[in-house]
């Protein structure tokens, strides 16, 4: 049975800068988490109305041994410092990423998997990208796009926090999210592992639509404000940029990684559906 405290409960403070690190809020945010179930939430607070709309959800996190507390609104607004938590709000674990070792099994398990027409495989490496929504976006395209992995850096780069689940959708609830202290290596590791290494770039002179692009990638998307790290640029077998026709000849890092994703994907399945026709 979920406890009922509608007075206030004492808790620790909690510094600003840690806030953000530790409460995740909003219905879709939430309870895409909880039935993912790759987040550890060790706490949630809900209202009455929310508690009835998802009981049996909530009372099976229960049994699993998350605390589960209903209270009234203004509890919630003081856990999620905001208005907007849509009556529930959890504590959670810092976010469980993969290592480069569990990349390399879960690849080489999709390519030799020839039990079903797949999609090949297709890895993101993120460089240095610093703004949350732009982080949450380009999360939210990989995973439209069926990327098996995002990997990023330990230093100078947006780690995943809630922020970046509801900038995402819940994406980084479906993705496989790699951190790294050398992303150098770890595209020197993709390469050996058969994948091809393509930077986007606004003055590449090479056209992404002009561009073979239908093998394993990797592809390397840095931030609005640095250029790709010089040392993976030297490890690409390509450098591509998009068209554009306008003034302002730029355009945010996510929007970027979407266009190249849909186009790489394209190409892939027109080569397997090219190859499929000829057997």
């Amino acid at each position: 049975m979920a406890k009922q405290h509608y007075g206030k409960k004492p808790r620790k403070s909690v510094s600003a800068g840690s806030h953000q690190a530790n409460w995740l809020w909003g219905q879709q945010s939430v309870i895409d988490t909880l039935e993912a179930d790759r987040w550890r939430v060790y706490e949630l607070f809900v209202t009455q109305e929310v508690f009835e709309q998802h009981a049996d959800l909530l009372q099976a996190k229960q049994k699993q041994g998350t605390e589960l507390e209903i209270v009234l609104t203004a509890r919630l607004d003081e856990l999620s410092r905001t208005s907007e938590h849509q009556g529930i709000v959890a504590r959670v674990s810092k976010y469980p990423y993969q290592t480069t070792d569990e990349l390399g099994i879960q690849l080489h398990l999709v390519q030799e998997d020839t039990s079903t027409p797949k999609l090949l495989p297709l890895v993101v490496i993120v460089d240095r990208i610093q703004d949350a929504f732009n982080f949450g976006a380009i999360l939210r395209c990989c995973e439209n796009a069926g990327v098996c992995a995002v990997i990023i850096g330990e230093h100078c780069q947006t780690q995943v926090t809630p922020q970046i689940a509801r900038s995402s959708s819940g994406a980084v609830n479906h993705i496989s999210i790699v951190k790294t202290d050398d992303l150098v290596s770890a595209a020197k590791f993709l390469q050996e592992l058969g994948l091809k290494l393509v930077a986007v770039e606004t003055d590449a002179s090479q056209i992404v639509c002009d561009t073979p692009l239908n093998t394993p990638t990797a592809l390397i998307i840095g931030s609005d404000n640095h250029s790709i790290d010089p040392q993976l640029l030297e490890l690409c077998e390509q450098r591509v940029s998009v068209p554009m026709q306008g003034k302002i000849r730029s355009l945010p890092s996510s929007v970027l990684a979407g266009i190249m994703l849909y186009e790489i994907r394209r190409q892939q399945r027109s080569t397997s559906a090219t190859k499929t026709a000829a057997n």
